[in-house]
């Protein structure tokens, strides 16, 4: 059995993983820097990477259909396999693996950084919504109208809306 394109197949499946990491490790990079923008960009380009593998899963199912494994699993086609086919696709199945770890290790640290900052957010905004926060003895909080603003990076406006007052990270 010929199983050259579908190892093809798996090895651009392999590059996309690699590209999601590299992609996920940028985001924590960004998520600690609180960059919304670059957030945003990488948002996009995960987009485009999801559908890129949703294509190339489709494209593995239909080769593997055509070889007359549907239905198997990796696994399943490498007993099947012999020599460097074999070889191959148990190559492809550890990296598959090494990067799906390494993935959901980077989305576990980067949920728990998105939570703590949102938990920072949550107290700053407390924190001006308490009258006493907005005393003017209080360093480095000056009242300008409606609008609050704290130190140089982060900005506190009062705008009655759907989650109540808002933090607004801004580089100066």
């Amino acid at each position: 059995m010929n199983l050259t394109s579908l190892i093809q197949t798996l090895e651009t499946e392999v590059g996309i993983y690699k590209d999601f990491k590299e992609l996920e490790e940028s985001k924590t990079a960004v998520i600690i820097e609180g960059d919304i923008e670059k957030l945003d960009e990488i948002l996009n380009t995960e987009h485009m990477l999801r559908m890129k593998l949703q294509d190339v899963e489709k494209k593995r199912i239909e080769t593997m259909r055509s070889l007359g494994l549907a239905g198997k699993t990796l696994v399943d086609v490498i007993e099947i396999a012999s020599g460097k086919d074999k070889e191959k696709l148990s190559e492809i199945l550890n990296d598959l693996n090494d990067y799906i770890d390494a993935l959901r290790q980077i989305n576990d640290h980067n949920t728990k950084l998105v939570k703590s900052r949102l938990e920072i957010i949550a107290s700053v905004t407390k924190l001006f919504k308490e009258p006493k926060a907005a005393n003017p003895q209080t360093p480095g909080v000056k009242i300008a109208g409606s609008e609050k603003i704290y130190g140089k990076n982060a900005k506190v406006l009062d705008h009655p809306g759907e989650y109540g007052t808002s933090v607004i990270n801004k580089k100066i």
